[in-house]
């Protein structure tokens, strides 16, 4: 008996979304996206009357297909940084595989120490982002103490 392909994704998406919905209830992710939306600076966001919910859905689409993006490039400059690093250690007569240890824990510090600067804009950013879903899920008015 052969299983067609759209029953064969139907009985992965399916388990797939009510895993989901049970781990999202389990780790409270609704309560997490309410405290996102409900921070000082974003608590005013799509409050129009009439445009509020559109503006929402397109800050939501947005935000969906530009991530995928910027995390395309970034792993891509990451894969670049590893390789000419490992071209340099190999030159050196160092091994190559010590170019990926190097450039992640580089990064890493380098992330922990510039946090002050790009950390307050990344949670107003998933802020904003939580906002727009709240208000296009749930309406103008919600906030979901």
């Amino acid at each position: 008996m052969r299983i067609s392909r759209s029953r064969l994704l139907f009985l992965i998406v399916v388990p797939g979304l009510v895993l989901a919905w049970y781990v999202s209830a389990l780790f409270g992710v609704e309560g997490r996206i309410a405290w996102l939306a409900n921070q000082p600076g974003v608590t005013t966001a799509f409050q129009h009357p009439e445009s509020g919910k559109s503006d929402a859905l397109i800050a939501l689409i947005s935000f969906s297909l530009l991530t995928p993006i910027a995390l395309g490039v970034l792993v891509i400059a990451l894969v670049l940084l590893v390789n000419a690093l490992a071209a340099l250690l190999v030159s050196l007569r160092l091994p190559a595989w010590l170019s990926a240890p190097v450039v992640a824990v580089t990064s890493i510090y380098a992330m922990y120490a510039t946090s002050p600067s790009w950390l307050p804009m990344s949670l107003y950013a998933l802020g904003i982002v939580a906002r727009a879903y709240l208000v296009y899920s749930y309406g103008q008015g919600s906030a979901l103490q």
